[in-house]
């Protein structure tokens, strides 16, 4: 398993569309990257991921929808390690690239596609650096030009750009990272640009009506 460094991690619920969508960008992943020397894990579930991996990875994707602005409960697991090591490590995953995509619906306005901006601003104060504007599909994205992002074509973007990054690390040059809301340079999203920043109280709650136990800390997270 260790030679693995590129991992597609989802959170899904109801009709699985980010299951579907995690699934799409793994299959996308560019025959060049693997001669490059990057190998990509099958698609996996937060809670099925085990976060110590993540000291191996070179890239981590995550997809993910939100069950009213916390994580779905097959995500719960990721996000509990995520914010941990956020929160008392931040800094820790500075070997790390990412990028982020996900789904909303329009008719939860108040924590419309709050899991993957909120899984984005973490895994940016864990270090890790953005590569690539995040996906919110359905909204306006500017790196593609698109008034309506959708996933097949953010995937083949997401990783065009990732190995613009990796050549240009092999010449020894520096690479933009891109801002949280660079997706909306453009065009603003449909809905609003909000995100909230739920803690350990809120995220314990949802453990408890999913009926899961917390997980030991990873090795990411400072006691």
């Amino acid at each position: 398993m260790s030679a693995y460094n590129v991992a597609v991690v989802y959170g899904s619920f109801q009709n699985g569309d980010c299951e579907r969508d995690a699934k799409t960008v793994a299959e996308k992943f560019p025959q060049v990257l693997q001669i490059a020397g990057y190998d990509i894990y099958a698609p996996v579930e937060g809670n099925e991921f085990h976060f110590d991996l993540v000291k191996d990875l070179k890239v981590l994707v995550l997809c993910t929808s939100s069950k009213l602005g916390m994580p779905p409960p097959n995500f719960l697991m990721f996000a509990h390690h995520l914010l941990k090591a956020a929160t008392t490590n931040p800094g820790c995953l500075s070997h790390l690239r990412h990028a982020v995509c996900g789904n909303g619906q329009e008719m939860y306005e108040d924590t419309y596609m709050n899991m993957p901006r909120y899984m984005d601003i973490l895994l940016e104060k864990c270090g890790s650096r953005r590569f690539y504007a995040r996906g919110e599909f359905g909204e306006p994205n500017a790196a593609l030009n698109t008034d309506k992002c959708e996933c097949a074509a953010w995937s083949e973007g997401m990783w065009l750009a990732l190995t613009d990054t990796i050549a240009a690390d092999g010449d020894q040059q520096s690479w933009p990272i891109a801002e949280w809301a660079s997706l909306w340079a453009q065009k603003p999203s449909l809905v609003h640009h909000n995100v909230t920043e739920w803690g350990e109280k809120e995220l314990e709650k949802a453990f408890k009506k999913a009926e899961l136990v917390l997980p030991p800390p990873s090795a990411f997270a400072k006691l």
